[in-house]
């Protein structure tokens, strides 16, 4: 069976204090890091974030988390900037992981991923979770979207795209296992798949399901 690497990174089991100097160190190494240039990948793809982008929501959470005690709005603050954090390296995780699995570096992946300041680990592919999408009867436009729990701190990647396109887009990373995806163009055929990461790093795409946009 092909095998391919796997990015391990855990961010939702780190503290924030250790997921901000995780987040600097990841930032620092990919910018310089020669897997990664010339150029460093300035963007990920088409909703991912940029590394700037990345950088800014890190100092964001630095600044929420050193500010003065405040209650429950330093605790609301904390957890918005966190949220957007861990959504920027789930995606930047993932386009470390094609790097390491590209032809050009696919014998020496943990190299790259380690060059990175991720972890790793080789797998076969990823094993199909239950999956299941819907028309939403109470809004045109929207699909309900809904896979097996992975258990506590698990997270989940819901991907779509055209069905005559290439490239997937990320519309959301959840720490629930439903999701809805809304105002897509009614009438239009598109393709969903959910990437789920559970709270150990194990990675598990599902298959690709189909369904018209009503």
């Amino acid at each position: 069976m092909k095998k391919n690497w796997i990015v391990v990174q855990k961010l939702i089991r780190k503290s924030v204090p250790d997921l901000i100097e995780y987040c600097q160190g990841v930032i620092t190494l990919i910018t310089q890091g020669s897997y990664f240039n010339p150029p460093p990948p300035t963007n990920m793809g088409p909703t991912n974030p940029t590394l700037a982008e990345a950088t800014a929501h890190v100092d964001v959470l630095n600044a929420a988390y050193s500010a003065p005690p405040g209650g429950k709005l330093k605790t609301n603050a904390v957890n918005l900037a966190k949220d957007d954090v861990l959504a920027d390296f789930f995606l930047l995780g993932n386009y470390v992981e094609s790097v390491a699995n590209s032809p050009a570096n696919k014998e020496i992946g943990d190299v790259v991923i380690e060059a990175a300041g991720m972890e790793y680990k080789r797998t076969g592919l990823p094993k199909q979770r239950v999956f299941a999408v819907v028309n939403s009867p109470a809004q045109q436009g929207n699909i309900i979207a809904r896979t097996v729990k992975a258990g506590t701190r698990a997270a989940y990647e819901w991907h779509y795209k055209k069905a005559n396109e290439v490239n997937y887009q990320v519309a959301a990373i959840t720490v629930q296992a439903s999701y809805t995806y809304v105002n897509l163009q009614s009438g239009n055929r598109y393709q969903f798949r959910v990437k789920t990461i559970d709270r150990l790093g194990n990675v598990n795409l599902s298959q690709v399901l189909e369904l018209v946009v009503l």
